[in-house]
């Protein structure tokens, strides 16, 4: 993916799914490569993906941001193995994570790295199913959310060792992603990088914060309301000093996740550890059996 002695081509990147805002943001963010906000890479090929009938956010999107991405000069395709064929990596974008597994195992045989957007799976046998098919064919698996890559973010939660993290932002829910699973699941994030994997239980009990404990006592709390707005609320502490930072969605909130996307691929590292994408699952899947249950759950 580099030029000789001169500089880097850009990776060529493929998106997968068109029914999230992201793909025409990367896009856009990405431009060609030498000229775009995030200098690097390219999206060069596309694939629409599958709507869910049952899934508003997906079925009725999907088409405008085909079109798009399409008006962004992207070349739609009729498969995803046609977009890898094309590509030097790919950027599972799909919205609905049930749809994940799939496109990973689809992809995954071209030993190529890809990226699956926030929502790596939705419970950990699938998590575990997809990173053991990525070791099998070699293929580098590339996770996180968008917010654990915000700079300002990393700088508070590196300032010291983090004994607590207080994290409040909205927690929509949509069909067939319960509980954290939809939009939670940027707080667990956050939670698992400031403090690492290793989390031993979670107490989501009706009625109050979710509380995420690691064993030597460490926690992290997550609340917020069901209604969607762009401001998550992080406070970070050793137990004598506080960070407190606000982040905003959008699309200058992406430039730190596209800038790890293409330092993972030329350098082959991931840009979260295995350790931590199945720690996010897991803690989202007890949090729904802790709710369900009205009971602390241990991971």
């Amino acid at each position: 993916m580099t030029g000789g002695k001169g500089p880097a081509v850009p990776v060529r990147f493929g998106l997968i799914g068109l029914d999230s805002p992201h793909a025409p943001s990367f896009t856009r963010l990405f431009g060609d490569g030498i000229n775009g906000e995030v200098v690097g890479g390219t999206v060069v090929s596309a694939w629409k993906g599958r709507a869910a009938a049952d899934f508003p956010l997906s079925r009725d999107r999907i088409d405008g941001f085909a079109d798009e991405v399409a008006g962004l000069g992207v070349e739609l395709r009729e498969t995803p193995e046609e977009v890898a064929e094309a590509c030097d990596a790919l950027l599972v974008v799909a919205a609905d994570a049930r749809t994940h597994p799939d496109y990973f195992s689809r992809l995954a045989p071209f030993g190529k790295p890809v990226y699956v957007d926030t929502r790596f799976a939705l419970s950990t046998a699938d998590a575990r199913a997809m990173l053991a098919t990525a070791n099998e064919y070699g293929c580098l698996a590339l996770a996180g959310s968008p917010k654990r890559f915000i700079p300002e973010f990393r700088s508070a939660s590196a300032a010291f060792e983090p004994r607590r993290i207080d994290l409040t932002g909205p927690l929509p829910t949509q069909p067939g992603h319960p509980g954290l699973a939809w939009y939670g699941v940027h707080l667990v994030d956050l939670a698992v990088a400031a403090l690492g994997p290793g989390c031993a239980s979670v107490d989501a009990r009706r009625g109050r914060r979710t509380t995420l404990t690691w064993p030597d006592g460490r926690v992290a709390t997550l609340g917020g309301d069901a209604e969607w707005s762009p401001f998550t609320q992080v406070r970070v502490s050793d137990g004598r000093e506080v960070r407190e930072l606000t982040i905003e969605a959008g699309p200058p909130m992406l430039t730190g996740l596209l800038t790890s996307l293409v330092s993972a691929c030329r350098t082959g590292r991931p840009n979260v550890p295995e350790a931590e994408v199945l720690d996010i699952v897991a803690i989202v899947e007890a949090a729904r059996r802790s709710r369900a249950a009205d009971a602390p759950m241990s991971i």
